[in-house]
């Protein structure tokens, strides 16, 4: 998923309450994720260090 230009990222941290969801980077496909930041805006997610980059 490319990452997209014009959003000013606002990034929040969503967490899984169960197994059965995890999720994976967007940007560097790490994972699985317990949590993972979130834009709200595009819904762009990324792990933690992936943030900075965005």
């Amino acid at each position: 998923m490319a990452v997209p230009g014009s959003c000013e990222h606002s990034f929040k941290m969503i967490k899984s309450d169960t197994t059965l969801l995890l999720w994976q980077c967007n940007i560097c496909t790490s994972g699985p994720h317990w949590y993972i930041y979130e834009c709200q805006n595009c819904k762009l997610k990324t792990c933690r260090p992936c943030t900075a980059k965005a």
